[in-house]
């Protein structure tokens, strides 16, 4: 039942922004990406921005539908393809079967959690870790979404839960399932390495002393070579570093610079670092209640306190875990974000479920019947204030702007209207089919992702009084870019490069500027705008995919 609860948090709200040829969430893989992704790792020397475990699942699974498009297709030229592959039934089943799977993978992470929590707590603790997993923010967003963040989680669980009971049973045998699990979770999104990076091996050499005591060091020893030996051996298959080399030394190259660089919100020197470090201590509010950080924090003494020998070296995996990926991602990659936290916030919930069960087993019901109930009223209550917060979340998916945008344009523009946009697919409402609406960007439009019935045109923005359009519809999801004047600087925080190449766009940044305020020629016609029902339902910004407000702009 607990299970079933959770299910249906995360599946409220599934069909968020569809049908349609693309979809709203930022970053996601589908429906657009998964397949040329596959093709990019297989052409040698080209690359694609993630590692192709995930996106080669999701062809399989939606093979059937790619053969009907092809069968569908005028020819196999690359534009018929294309135009065939573009249509809206094939991009929302494409995106609907990626959802689901995400979700799927987004209870497999809450039964895992749950499972961390009984090996290191035992059986009360389950149910608890699971309910808090299960309504943790940023797990029910992308539980929604086709972001890889949850399907590199998922593999990256169950490689933690077989490593804890590896190390609980003393079976260094079992480091090779671990292996594989840790290689598929590295290769659905590279940053999970930072999981795994610096917990392995403290957790190993922790172990490798208490079995030095006992004189079985040699097994240990040679089953932690097969698992460096499996797990790395396995990433290079999977990231096609063995059929196609020119082509994963690109990638790695674009990781380590632009992909990761050039969106890094804190100075490359330690008081940046120690600046991302702080922030990401003090982001618990971003995803739980604050009343659970006391929970977490004595999930996290008991787990020290009550334990010895292995039995403490398991119970610290999960700590180490989030320690790692704070230190090995969030401080070096300087980003911390509700998806750059997703990890930490899900194992935390380890210890809160931990938490609670010590203290029901420290307060047996026959004899403390009434302390036992308050225990279980406050961990309720903690439990239901977070699923409050993810209410808020599915609530701003709901009421999305661009609904109102969508139903304000189906009453006010007339057939053959022009309407101009500007920014990527995510940000764009759907446009009335009698519409002619043309993108406009200065860059080449053979760069851009193609939507059905939209114009591409290359044109510096500034020049609108010659395009002559009757609206213009632009999300704030796209111009903030150009409307923010400063960002938060010093102290190790630092404005992200690729916000200072929007900002050197001087024709973009004086054009958006210049339509905002009501000087480009266009007044505001409408604001799409999703107020929620404060302060209950208050909107929820999140991965510049939620509360973002559509403005509609009429020519004067």
């Amino acid at each position: 039942m607990l299970l079933l609860g959770i299910a249906v948090v995360h599946v409220v709200g599934i069909g968020w922004g569809l049908p349609a040829s693309d979809g709203w969430d930022v970053d996601g893989v589908s429906p657009r990406d998964f397949l040329p992704g596959v093709l990019k790792t297989l052409t040698p020397g080209d690359h694609f921005t993630y590692p192709p475990l995930h996106l080669l699942l999701l062809t399989v699974l939606t093979l059937p539908v790619t053969l009907v498009a092809l069968a569908r297709a005028p020819s196999l030229a690359q534009h018929d393809v294309i135009q065939a592959f573009l249509q809206v039934p094939v991009m929302t089943t494409f995106a609907l079967v990626a959802r689901i799977v995400s979700l799927l993978m987004s209870l497999a992470i809450v039964v895992a959690i749950g499972n961390l929590a009984r090996a290191v707590f035992g059986p009360r603790a389950r149910p608890w870790a699971m309910a808090i997993a299960g309504v943790e923010v940023a797990g029910t967003y992308y539980a929604h979404t086709t972001n890889l963040d949850i399907p590199a989680l998922f593999w990256a669980s169950y490689a933690l839960l077989g490593l804890v009971e590896a190390v609980k049973a003393d079976e260094p045998r079992r480091l090779r399932r671990v292996a594989v699990l840790a290689a598929c979770a590295i290769a659905t999104k590279d940053q999970a390495y930072a999981i795994f990076l610096i917990s392995f091996p403290v957790v190993l050499g922790a172990w490798a002393l208490e079995r030095r005591r006992s004189g079985t060091l040699p097994e240990l020893l040679r089953e932690t070579m097969w698992l460096a030996g499996i797990g790395v051996a396995l990433v290079l298959f999977l990231d096609g570093a063995l059929f196609n080399p020119t082509g994963f030394a690109a990638r790695v190259r674009f990781l380590t610079g632009p992909a990761s660089q050039d969106f890094a919100q804190y100075s490359k020197d330690w008081p940046g670092r120690i600046a991302a470090f702080r922030d990401a201590a003090s982001f618990l509010p971003q995803h739980y209640p604050v009343a659970l950080a006391p929970v977490f924090t004595l999930g996290v003494a008991f787990a020290i306190g009550r334990t010895k020998g292995r039995d403490r070296i398991a119970a610290l995996v999960p700590l180490l875990a989030i320690l790692s990926f704070t230190l090995a991602f969030n401080c070096v990659a300087r980003r911390v974000e509700e998806r750059f936290m997703l990890p930490q916030m899900q194992l935390l919930a380890v210890y809160g479920g931990g938490a609670i069960g010590v203290l029901l087993d420290l307060a047996p019901v026959a004899r403390q019947r009434a302390l036992s109930w308050m225990i279980r009223i406050g961990a309720a209550a903690c439990v239901l204030s977070g699923l409050h917060m993810s209410t808020v979340v599915i609530a701003t998916m709901l009421g999305d702007a661009r609904y109102d945008a969508e139903a304000y344009m189906r009453e006010h523009v007339k057939p053959g209207d022009v309407i101009e946009v500007y920014g990527s697919n995510v940000y764009l409402p759907r446009f009335p089919q009698d519409a002619v609406v043309q993108r406009i960007g200065p860059g080449p439009t053979s760069s851009r992702n193609p939507m059905p019935d939209i114009v591409e045109k290359q044109d510096q923005l500034g020049a609108v009084a010659a395009r002559a359009p009757r609206w213009i519809v632009v999300s704030s999801g796209y111009a903030w870019r150009f409307l923010r004047v400063e960002g938060k600087e010093g102290g190790g925080h630092m404005l992200p490069e690729s916000q200072r190449a929007s900002l050197a766009d001087a024709d973009a940044t004086h054009h958006m500027r210049t339509l905002f305020a009501g000087n480009a020629g266009y007044a505001v016609a409408h604001i799409a705008h999703y107020a929620g029902h404060p302060p209950l339902l208050p909107p929820h910004p999140l991965h510049a995919s939620l509360a973002c407000d559509v403005w509609i702009f009429e020519r004067r």
